[in-house]
């Protein structure tokens, strides 16, 4: 679950910068207290300051109904500042983001796209049945590098359900077909991607 964060408890150490944008700059750093050292992503909000505690809580409403979310995030409401896990493991895994950094749209080797393709169905239907609407920035694929196994990540969550903000109501299909777009999207990109991989 989200949890509020002390930035004043601990040391934190910055590593290096990952996006400069103009709603949000990140940059990784480890956080440390005593021996304990843990790596995160730090992501400072720009604007948007009435809309900040929506990520947290999106986090927590989705990983309490079983969504793969990223594991840890915590946040410091005072200065409008995410940490959350570095899905790179220091760099075993690659996060491809295709509302990011170019280097997203590099080819790589996917040797489980079929089970991923079965994957995002089995959340399509999860979504609908829970009403919950996606847009663009909420997918990412986490990607162990040395097997080429990808998994589907809901990551930008402040951006959970932005493309319908108004008071109308939506049907279960209406939602699935939403989704159903923004998904197949995303796959299609990743396909893309994909090479094959040589001995």
């Amino acid at each position: 679950m989200a949890k509020e964060f002390s930035p004043d408890k601990y040391t934190i150490t910055p590593k290096e910068t990952i996006h400069e944008g103009i709603h949000s700059d990140i940059d990784a750093v480890d956080i440390s207290v005593g021996d304990r050292k843990v790596s995160l992503l730090r992501k400072k909000h720009i604007g948007y300051s009435a809309d900040f505690m929506d990520g947290a809580q999106a986090h927590s409403f989705l990983k309490k109904k079983g969504y793969p979310v990223f594991p840890t995030w915590r946040y410091d409401e005072e200065e409008e500042i995410d940490y959350i896990t570095d899905l790179r493991r220091g760099g075993t895994h690659k996060v491809i983001d295709f509302c990011g950094h170019p280097d997203n749209y590099k080819k790589v080797f996917i040797s489980n796209f079929s089970d991923l393709k079965n994957e995002a169905k089995l959340l399509l239907e999860k979504l609908a049945d829970d009403g919950i609407i996606l847009n663009e920035p909420n997918i990412f694929f986490d990607m162990e590098l040395s097997t080429g196994v990808a998994k589907i990540i809901l990551g930008d969550l402040r951006e959970i359900g932005a493309e319908i903000d108004d008071d109308e109501v939506y049907t279960r299909d209406q939602i699935f077909s939403h989704n159903q777009n923004i998904i197949d999207g995303h796959m299609s990109r990743l396909k893309e991607q994909m090479i094959e991989k040589t001995l």
